[in-house]
């Protein structure tokens, strides 16, 4: 096996991760770094992102998407409905696949790393069947 082919190993940082869960402030604008990239929080009110005809939700409770304001950073899209008591998953969740989206792991890979490494913190999701 040549040396670039070896699979690389992502950088996860989970105890690091759940220390700085611990200061993330639940608000409109709140930024904080983590593994060196800078993060920023948007809350979203679900109310306004609701079609006018249908009164659907757009987007999923909780999404990513590199920053346009915080260089090198990614924004994080939360609803302003998800409950206090899985705000600290969802961050994990959300801050853990951004990190790894910037150390170039593929989208299904990603996932399932963060899914993987959510699970041993948190326990599995309620909405997943038990395997």
């Amino acid at each position: 096996m040549k040396e670039d082919e070896k699979i690389r190993q992502p950088e996860l940082k989970t105890e690091e991760l759940l220390r700085l869960l611990k200061d993330i402030k639940w608000e409109y604008g709140s930024i904080f770094n983590f593994n060196g990239i800078p993060f920023q929080i948007i809350i979203t009110n679900v109310d306004e992102l609701a079609d006018d005809k249908t009164g659907e939700k757009y987007g999923e409770p909780a999404e990513f998407y590199e920053s346009t304001e915080v260089p090198g950073g990614f924004d994080i899209y939360l609803h302003d409905t998800i409950p206090e008591s899985e705000r600290e998953r969802i961050l994990f969740h959300e801050i853990m696949e951004a990190n790894l989206t910037s150390q170039g792991i593929k989208d299904s890979e990603r996932h399932d790393i963060t899914l993987q490494e959510e699970e041993k913190v948190f326990g599995k999701r309620d909405n997943q069947e038990k395997k």
